[in-house]
């Protein structure tokens, strides 16, 4: 069987990884080629190194609290290199032209600015408030709105979301963001009762198996040399062919042939294929799809809105700064004046990414509101993030060094009603192109451990379709 995978970014590789490993349980003989555009691998994952330091353009590290990176990382023996947060992350909101500590806990809760007297006691309803009846898709700032009020909303949670997922609370989708907390509604009634729930439900799971408490995990993790280990690990436990700066430049389907797809690849090379897998942003899908399926599809594909960002990292002196933020990270909320989505502690959150007497902050810039920030020309966007940095926190001291990655665009922002949309699309391509597959951070979450986990459940779903016509076949 030829399966070709157009896409070497996380999802591209993991579905490659977990493809082969279960053919080989099932004794499928496969050969699996993956096509990506870019002259690397990693798709929004991208490390440099250089001169002693780590830099990242994409995502610099991936939560834990949702398993499937830190799995994967261990299943390809990565676990010694595994590197986690050393402290808990003091996280803060612009306020006023100043960093503003996020509470973090009932007391600090208690005292913060970002919340009136009225926010607060708003806040504290969360477990009393009735729970929504319609088990349909809201926008996840009516999620919160509901539950936790304007103010938490307007005030902490839709700068913090912005400054992520680069997008705005009230327009994305809750089941695709953070679907969990809908269903923590629906089973519990509320977000903090589902929390207690789930922690109840745990420790009586660990009990009934006698099993012993799992060792504490980071809340987030990365690996020593950057997120590209990962990626570079994964290409080196894949058996199949990896064309790399070779774009598919046509997709062709004729059901009367042995192997029904042909790939036309940019470098005149033609790929016959059984099988397909597309793993790329859902307006390169909606390209590659013109002409095969009906156009209601191609036409929701490409209307899945992305949003730039470019991040911009420097490097100071630490003898330079007089007072070197301790923070993970700082959001802006829309109603500063500064240009900056947000600023990360790189050097709070992952020490080891620089030398010892080097200090580095990551700047956002660009999103929803201001997207044409993130393509300033450099001269203009380096003297932009330098004086925000000055007027955040006082630095003027030169950088010692730069470093810019542009997304032009970045992340895809699911409206409501998107999963419905995506199950449907997946229906009518599993009616008219058959054994043709989506995966990706624009379908079912964006995070690392989203793409691995939608490109996992993908291999299942191919392994069962591929059982299914075997025993249909058999005499």
């Amino acid at each position: 069987m030829n399966v070709v995978i157009v896409g070497g970014g996380i999802s591209g590789l993991a579905t490659a990884y977990y493809l082969e490993k279960e053919a080989r349980q099932n004794g499928i003989a496969l050969q699996a080629t993956i096509v990506e555009k870019a002259v690397q691998l990693g798709g929004k994952i991208a490390t440099q190194r250089r001169d002693g330091y780590i830099f990242e353009g994409g995502p610099e590290s991936f939560v834990t609290r949702k398993p499937e990176a830190w799995e994967l990382c261990q299943e390809l023996g990565l676990q010694d290199r595994l590197v986690g947060t050393t402290r808990p992350g003091k996280n803060y909101v612009l306020r006023n032209g100043r960093p503003a500590i996020v509470p973090s806990g009932p007391g600090t809760f208690l005292s913060t600015p970002l919340l009136s007297a009225s926010g607060k006691l708003r806040l504290l309803k969360e477990p009393f408030v009735k729970p929504r009846t319609d088990a349909s898709d809201e926008s996840l700032g009516d999620f919160l709105r509901r539950r936790l009020g304007n103010e938490m909303v307007d005030n902490i949670v839709k700068p913090a979301i912005g400054s992520v997922y680069l997008g705005d609370v009230d327009e994305m989708s809750v089941q695709v963001s953070f679907g969990r907390f809908a269903q923590m509604e629906q089973q519990h009634g509320s977000v903090v009762k589902g929390m207690f729930g789930l922690m109840k439900e745990k420790r009586a799971a660990r009990k009934a198996s006698g099993e012993p408490r799992p060792a504490r995990k980071p809340a987030f993790a990365t690996l020593q040399n950057g997120l590209m280990e990962m990626i570079e690990t994964l290409a080196d436990q894949i058996e199949g062919e990896i064309l790399l700066d070779t774009a598919v430049t046509n997709l062709h389907h004729d059901l009367t042939h042995a192997q029904p797809y042909a790939l036309s690849l940019s470098n005149g090379r033609t790929l016959r294929a059984d099988l397909v897998v597309l793993a790329t942003p859902t307006f390169v899908m909606a390209d590659l799809l013109q002409g095969l399926v009906e156009t209601a599809v191609t036409d929701q594909l490409h209307a899945i809105p992305y949003n730039p960002v470019t991040t911009v990292n420097f490097a100071f002196n630490r003898n330079e700064i007089a007072d070197p933020f301790d923070g993970f990270g700082v959001v802006v909320p829309e109603n500063e004046s500064s240009q900056l989505l947000a600023v990360e502690g790189m050097s709070a959150k992952f020490p080891h990414r620089a030398p010892d007497d080097q200090f580095v902050l990551r700047a956002f810039v660009g999103g929803q509101n201001e997207p044409e920030l993130a393509s300033l020309p450099e001269t203009e966007l380096i003297k932009l993030v330098r004086h925000e940095l000055e007027q955040i926190f006082g630095i003027a001291a030169q950088p010692t060094q730069i470093h810019i990655q542009r997304w032009l665009p970045a992340n895809p922002q699911p409206p409501v009603g998107h999963l419905v949309m995506i199950a449907q699309i997946e229906q009518t391509l599993a009616a008219h192109l058959p054994q043709l597959y989506l995966t990706g951070a624009g379908l079912r979450g964006q995070g690392i451990p989203d793409c691995i986990r939608q490109s996992r459940n993908l291999v299942t779903q191919i392994m069962a379709n591929l059982q299914t016509k075997t025993e249909a076949l058999a005499p």
